[in-house]
């Protein structure tokens, strides 16, 4: 069905506004006239028409169904030509494979981190690693500390004084680990593992020597760090079951780093994350699905410190154009703090969030309340694909409503009819301008003209066509 064309921008308005035509300092969102091939196997795509981006400085927002192909039409056409750093979540090192050897054709300095080898060996020599305690700094060592463990501690729905108490030990064991003379040369995550695993080897098999704990106890109450002490503090002057608890409760939060691939990833240091705005640089962050529940504050980790990175550097970003994170599957972060005060600061800072979600259910789930704040600034929503009746009716409600004239018939008498009269009468109804159910044929997986709804704040809603990397000829020469 055709959507009422009055609600929606005109085709030949979107061609010729010089703001949307797209160039490489802007996210690209899809076609405009575009003509649909079929190919013999029955796929459609769109080939030709005039590309169209949105250069706004708001994070933009894409929620796609389920093999909806979002990475085919969304994800690999801009990172294939976005000018602007990037920080992009790689589930399945697709985005890598596709896009990392365009990218250093970009000029980018291009870094992959793939713990468990999604890639293969492919792109081995983009390959590097990241060590978050390297990347403190002296005079903000309490607060990175705080940053880092607020990734690794992922809060439970039970009572939360033991992920408060848990996350307490392990900011005052990172610190002991990035200032301790003791631990020069081994200043990493694994470190703070292994302390909490075994705390503080004493060097002794004596029985009368004492233990781990009792030898962590001793360094961590001399330490010239006060939040060191202070951790100790807290920590060791526990009753002993409670004590017990809130270890169990800290090992737990760092259980991904007992991974071989994930400590690998975290000891040598290969980069600064200031990169992405002081120079022109590609990070990909792969992580393949079975490890997301187990391993997802790697992720965690790792969008928290860049995010900090990008407030600390100062300047705009030299690539002329924001730094550009690539959150594809972003439920898999979990609820994340910083991310809920960046999305409506941090565009100030030179960088554009894009989170990506399958359906709007994720992010009233994740953020509950401030779920809105997302949705309210962002500079682009994208829809395509979407199945589920809350994303649907919520996009029903955004688009508002048209008056149509409705007709009624009654019966009139032959006299009547003689006279003229037809027993027809018309009066306004308001109606939505696409109902659920039309929305999702209309922008469906499915549908034959690829169409996908963009909704821009203060504007009127445009209906674009997705674009295939590997179909259009705009994208044809730039991926391997």
């Amino acid at each position: 069905m055709a959507p009422p064309a009055a609600t929606f921008e005109d085709p030949s308005d979107i061609a010729a506004a010089q703001s949307l035509r797209y160039s490489p300092d802007k996210l690209f969102l899809g076609l405009v006239g575009a003509q649909i091939t079929r190919a013999a196997n029955g796929e459609r795509f769109a080939q030709g028409g005039m590309e169209i981006g949105v250069g706004d400085d708001r994070h933009a927002l894409t929620i796609a169904g389920s093999r909806a192909g979002k990475g085919r039409a969304a994800i690999i056409p801009n990172m294939l030509r976005y000018a602007g750093s990037v920080l992009a979540i790689d589930p399945k090192g697709e985005l890598a494979l596709a896009t990392a050897a365009a990218r250093e054709r970009l000029g980018h300095r291009v870094m992959v981190l793939d713990p468990f080898g999604t890639t293969g060996d492919a792109l081995a020599r983009y390959k590097t690693s990241f060590n978050p305690l390297a990347a403190m700094r002296r005079e903000s060592a309490v607060e990175d500390a705080m940053l880092i463990t607020d990734a690794l501690v992922i809060p439970g729905t039970g009572d939360p004084h033991w992920d408060e108490s848990a996350r307490t030990l392990i900011e005052g064991l990172i610190l002991e680990v990035a200032t301790a003379a003791r631990f020069e040369g081994r200043r990493t995550l694994i470190a703070v593992r292994d302390l909490l695993a075994e705390g503080e080897p004493s060097g002794s098999s004596s029985e009368d020597a004492p233990t781990g704990m009792e030898m962590l106890e001793a360094y961590m109450r001399e330490s010239n760090e006060p939040a060191v002490r202070r951790a100790a503090a807290d920590f060791f002057e526990r009753p002993d079951r409670e004590r017990d608890s809130v270890l169990s409760t800290a090992r737990r939060h760092l259980r991904a780093l007992a991974f071989p691939e994930i400590a690998a990833s975290l000891s040598g240091h290969g980069f600064e994350l200031s990169e992405l705005k002081t120079g022109r640089a590609s990070i990909y962050l792969c992580l393949p699905g079975r490890h997301m529940g187990t391993c997802g504050r790697w992720l965690r980790l790792f969008v928290n410190l860049a995010l900090q990175a990008m407030e600390r550097t100062p300047g705009y970003p030299a690539a002329g154009c924001p730094v550009l994170f690539v959150l594809d599957e972003f439920a898999s972060l979990g609820h994340m703090r910083q991310i809920e005060d960046a999305a409506g600061q941090i565009a100030g800072y030179g960088v554009k969030l894009w989170p990506i979600l399958q359906d709007l259910g994720q992010l009233k789930a994740l953020y509950r309340e401030r779920w809105e704040t997302f949705m309210g600034n962002a500079g682009v929503l994208q829809f395509f694909g979407n199945n589920d009746l809350t994303t649907l009716e919520w996009v029903s409600k955004r688009l508002g409503t048209t008056t149509i004239e409705q007709i009624s018939a009654s019966a009139i008498t032959p006299g009547a009819s003689k006279a003229g009269a037809t027993g027809e009468s018309y009066s306004p109804r308001t109606t939505p301008v696409l109902e659920p159910d039309e929305i999702a044929l209309v922008f469906g997986r499915a549908d034959p003209l690829l169409r996908q709804l963009i909704i821009r704040a203060g504007y009127a809603p445009m209906i674009l066509q997705r674009a295939y990397y590997d179909k259009h000829g705009a994208f044809t020469g730039g991926a391997p």
